[in-house]
């Protein structure tokens, strides 16, 4: 025989030995299989075990000396509503994650005049009342504070 028909039927005959190897490792390993889960035994989301929150209710800042700020929301069939002092109007409620934001469209900041926006955090109603130097803004002029804590009364 020659020496390139020598070569190519040895490199045809290694190819076929180590394919029909190849195919033997693989349908003689047995294959492991994951436990199937029940759905019924699948522990629910955390957030599915909690209720949801009310909002309804009447925030006050405590300290009276910071500014008289108080705001009153009430559920009304699915949805919430605001009043504060002559301003009333509905409450949007925006979950993210873990947070909670309450926007009270129709109660305007100072300057600029754009809805302003709360925290909830467990009965209590959390305002950035002032921005900086970079981020200029003011929601109630009458109050002091940067930050406008306002308690759910019982």
């Amino acid at each position: 025989m020659r020496p390139i028909s020598c070569f190519v039927a040895l490199t045809c005959l290694s190819a076929t030995l180590t394919a029909c190897e190849q195919k033997a490792a693989t349908s003689t390993t047995p294959t492991t299989i994951a436990p199937a889960v029940a759905t019924d035994t699948a522990l629910p989301q955390a957030s599915s075990l909690l209720p949801t929150p009310t909002y309804a209710g009447t925030y006050t800042v405590q300290d009276t000396a910071v500014c008289a700020l108080s705001i009153t929301i009430t559920k009304q069939a699915n949805a919430y509503r605001f009043v504060m002092g002559e301003t009333r109007g509905p409450v949007r409620v925006d979950r993210q994650g873990s947070e909670t934001y309450l926007t009270f469209l129709g109660l305007k900041g100072a300057d600029p005049q754009d809805n302003v926006e709360a925290v909830w955090q467990d009965s209590l109603l959390l305002i950035q009342n002032y921005g900086n130097s970079m981020n200029e803004y003011t929601r109630f002029e009458q109050c002091d504070a940067k930050y406008l804590e306002l308690v759910r009364q019982r």
